[in-house]
C-alpha cells in the first residue's frame, strides 16, 4: 500500500483524554455514558523516542494531531514531544485541532512559539459564549479566549472552525468579526453532520448526561438566508449571508428552548445505556451496498503518503479505520474489527512491532490492498473504506 521510506506525513493521536463531552464524539454515547472500549491514556515522550527513529522523523514533512477520541492539549508531554520532533527536523510542519478549554497561559505560549514558524492550530469553537457549550459540552468560554489570545500573542497561525447548527447560525458574522479581532488568519463555517431522522421526518441530535439521562436536542441549521442547503458540506468564509432574518429569530428561540429542555430533563427517568449492536451479514445486499461493493477505493493514505497512529500506538491507514475499530459494533466497525483481529492487532501495534515492520509487513503490503480490490463488502471489501474513500467506478 505504502512503503515505510515513502511516508511523508503521520496523523498522531497523542491522547485519548478530553475535557469535553461532544454528542457526536465516539468517546461517549450521545455525549453521555463513556465508551467502555476506550483506553484513556496518552503518548509519552519515551513512546515517541521508542517508536520513531531519527531517520524517520527527518523524512517527515508534516505531523497532524487531530485525533478521534482525545484532545492533544490534554497530553502532559505534548510540549516536550513537539520540541523533540523539532530538534531532529526543524522544518517539520505541525497541525493540531483543539477545543482550547484547558491548560494554562504558559502552555499556549509555548505551543505558539513551537508553531509560529511552521504550524497551525485549528480552534474548534461552535458559537459564542452563550452557544458554544451546547455542542462543545464541558468547555468554558473564558478558558477558550485565554488560550487563543496567549497562543496568538506569539504570532503563530490559527484557524477557527465553526460547526453550524440552528442555535448558532445567527452568530456566524459576529464570530467572524471576533476571529479577526483575535488575529486568527482563517474563519471556517462548516456544516454540522451526524443528525438522525425521527419518525416524523425531523432531523435531530439528542444529547444525554454522563449518567445517561436525556438533556436536550440539537437541530441542524435552516437553509433560509444562507447556503447550508447547498450540496457541498463545507463552506469557506464569506459564503454565509449576514443580517437579521428569520434565522435569527429561530436561533434565539431555539436557544431558549434548550434551556427549558435542560430544566425539564432534571425530572426525566429515561436513561440511555451504551449498547452493542447485533450485526447480521447474512441478509440480502441492498442497492446501496452493491454500489459500495462496485466502487473503486481511492485510499487517502496512499494519496497523501501518510499513516494514522492511535492513542494506543496501533497503526492504521487513516483516522476513519482507527475510529471505527475503537467503537461499538456496527456495519462499518464489525467487519473492520474482524479483519484486524484475524490478522493480529499486535502485528500493527508499536508496543510489539517496529513501525518499519508494520508498514512493510503483510497487513499494509498485502491485506489492505486485497480488501480494496475485492468487489464484495460481504467478503473482503471493507465497508468503511468504500464509504469514506470510494469513488464511482
Amino acid at each position: 500500500m505504502i512503503k515505510y521510506k515513502d511516508i511523508r506525513q503521520i496523523e498522531l493521536e497523542v491522547s485519548s483524554l478530553c475535557n469535553a463531552m461532544c454528542p457526536q464524539c465516539g468517546r461517549r454515547e450521545s455525549g453521555g455514558v463513556k465508551n467502555p472500549l476506550l483506553n484513556e491514556t496518552y503518548t509519552t515522550l519515551q513512546n515517541i523516542k521508542d517508536w520513531f527513529s531519527v531517520d524517520f522523523v527527518k523524512q517527515l514533512l508534516q505531523i497532524g494531531m487531530c485525533g478521534n477520541y482525545g484532545d492533544s492539549m490534554t497530553n502532559p508531554d505534548l510540549i516536550p514531544i513537539l520540541r523533540y520532533f523539532k530538534s531532529i527536523n526543524p522544518n517539520i510542519r505541525f497541525t493540531m485541532n483543539t477545543n482550547a478549554s484547558g491548560r494554562d497561559p504558559e502552555f499556549w505560549k509555548d505551543l505558539g512559539e513551537i508553531f509560529k514558524e511552521n504550524g497551525t492550530v485549528v480552534f474548534s469553537v461552535d458559537g459564542l459564549e452563550d452557544t458554544n457549550w451546547i455542542y462543545r459540552r464541558g468547555t468554558y468560554w473564558v478558558k477558550i479566549m485565554s488560550a487563543i489570545k496567549n497562543y496568538k500573542s506569539t504570532g503563530a497561525k490559527a484557524r477557527w472552525e465553526f460547526l453550524v447548527f440552528r442555535h448558532n447560525q445567527h452568530q456566524i458574522e459576529e464570530a467572524r468579526k471576533l476571529s479577526e479581532e483575535l488575529g486568527i488568519e482563517e474563519f471556517f463555517p462548516k456544516k454540522a453532520m451526524g443528525f438522525e431522522e425521527d419518525k416524523d421526518g425531523q432531523s435531530n441530535m439528542h444529547v444525554y448526561s454522563t449518567e445517561g439521562r436525556f438533556e436536550y436536542t440539537i437541530k441542524p441549521a435552516t437553509t433560509e438566508g444562507n447556503p447550508l442547503g447547498r450540496q457541498n458540506d463545507r463552506m469557506a468564509g464569506g459564503s454565509f449571508a449576514p443580517g437579521k432574518n428569520k434565522n435569527t429569530e429561530l436561533s434565539v428561540g431555539y436557544l431558549e428552548d434548550v434551556t427549558l429542555q435542560l430544566e425539564k430533563s432534571k425530572k426525566s427517568t429515561h436513561v440511555l445505556h451504551w449498547t452493542e449492536q447485533e450485526v447480521d451479514f447474512t441478509n440480502i445486499v441492498d442497492e446501496n451496498e452493491k454500489k459500495l461493493s462496485a466502487c473503486d477505493i481511492q485510499c487517502e493514505a496512499i494519496d497523501n503518503r501518510q499513516v494514522f497512529i492511535d492513542y494506543d500506538g496501533v497503526v492504521f491507514p487513516c483516522c476513519y479505520t482507527a475510529a471505527f475499530y475503537n467503537y461499538k459494533n456496527g456495519d462499518l466497525s464489525f467487519p473492520l474489527k474482524n479483519f484486524i483481529n484475524n490478522h493480529g492487532k499486535e502485528n500493527i501495534s508499536l508496543h510489539h512491532t517496529s513501525l518499519k515492520n508494520i508498514i512493510d509487513g503483510d497487513m499494509f503490503a498485502n491485506k489492505w490492498i486485497e480488501s480494496f480490490e475485492d468487489r464484495d463488502i460481504r467478503n473482503k471489501r471493507l465497508k468503511v473504506c468504500s464509504v469514506f474513500c470510494g469513488v464511482e467506478a
